[in-house]
């Protein structure tokens, strides 16, 4: 009897091992330079350790991306101009996991210069990207096959602007925009008949002068917004339940006595949406924030972010670790999420000044 069971509990294990594989799939960006492959697919294991599965040459820095249906990627090219014209790209990729090859799809400028962030649409047929060179928010309609095919909009704010990212709050509707050049938060709907924007009620929520708000999360009740500000290296958390969303926190990213100039970049929530994380850029850290009941901010901690510049960072599905984009010491690099944080690195992968890492979900 014993020899059966084993065999259910060894088949049972190669099942469990082969989802976990599954769901730590991840994909890396970053800056193009010397021809060299400017994305990755690759795999975290259970220890930490990176195995790579493909990569590609996109060129023309597809600095971040978002994911569509049936495989589809969608990157931004960070850059002025693209296919002979004024404004930045979408490059398209299709990927296959099993298989582990990219294939590109499709290539469209998106009519907004240096573009930093892109998101799909809540109705899954737009793309809105967040233009940080040209002071605007491109949107871009996707054909049936969703393919990136047409410009429907694009909202320019004027030369102090940065748009840096794009959130969608699905109890409200609203697209929020960080706008780190004019320290705003827009408030936008999308008409997703005719794929142009259109202000809120109330337009933008105003933030500290000189914080320079960059990226962005949402709780699961549409409740709290907590705002990174790259400039200020502050966390602020917004009431956005009112129609006029108001500021209920602003806490120091940094650890106390703290000199020197730093950066904040991202924020994103523990698997287990306890905690928040954040990255300092010049402190080359990572700061986490108990959430509590009340969704406030407490308890900062730090730990080193593995490497020099930590633009971009990923919590794997399990929460035991974190992929954090070190841009200027070229390196995704593997840190523990644990409660009680660690300076050392698990692991490191080359890549040239990586800016952007997600898991497939």
């Amino acid at each position: 009897m014993k020899k059966p069971i084993l065999f259910v509990m060894m088949v049972l294990t190669a099942f469990i091992s082969s989802c976990n594989m599954g769901e730590n799939i991840f994909i890396a960006s970053g800056y193009s330079g010397n021809g060299a492959a400017d994305v990755l697919l690759c795999r975290l294991t259970d220890d930490g350790s990176i195995e790579k599965l493909t990569e590609i040459t996109v060129g023309d820095n597809p600095s971040y991306f978002t994911f569509g249906s049936d495989g589809l990627v969608y990157l931004v090219n960070e850059v002025d101009s693209f296919n002979l014209a004024a404004g930045g790209g979408i490059t398209t990729l299709r990927i296959d996991v099993e298989a582990g090859t990219f294939e590109k799809t499709g290539l469209l400028n998106q009519g907004g210069g240096g573009p930093c962030h892109i998101v799909l649409s809540d109705d899954r047929k737009h793309l809105v990207t967040a233009n940080y060179g040209s002071g605007s928010v491109s949107v871009v309609k996707l054909n049936n096959s969703g393919i990136p095919e047409e410009v429907t909009d694009v909202i320019f704010y004027g030369e102090k602007s940065h748009p840096h990212m794009t959130l969608f709050n699905s109890r409200t509707g609203h697209y929020y925009v960080s706008d780190l050049g004019l320290d705003r938060i827009h408030i936008l709907k999308l008409d997703t008949l005719t794929g142009r924007l259109i202000s809120g009620k109330v337009s933008f929520i105003a933030s500290e002068p000189g914080s320079g708000p960059r990226h962005m999360l949402i709780d699961k009740q549409c409740s709290n917004l907590y705002v990174i500000n790259e400039l200020s290296s502050t966390i602020s958390v917004y009431d956005i339940l009112p129609e006029m969303p108001l500021l209920r926190q602003t806490l120091s990213t940094l650890p106390e006595g703290f000199e020197g100039k730093n950066y904040c970049a991202d924020i994103h929530f523990s698997a287990d949406r306890k905690q928040i994380y954040g990255s300092n850029r010049g402190d080359n850290s990572i700061v986490t924030f108990d959430v509590e009941a009340d969704g406030t901010l407490s308890s900062p901690r730090h730990q080193s972010c593995g490497g020099n510049w930590p633009r971009n960072f990923a919590v794997d599905p399990e929460g035991n670790f974190i992929l954090v984009a070190n841009q200027r010491s070229n390196l995704v690099s593997v840190v523990s999420a644990s409660s009680t944080p660690s300076d050392d690195s698990v692991a490191s992968l080359p890549l040239n000044a990586p800016a952007c890492v997600r898991f497939i979900k």
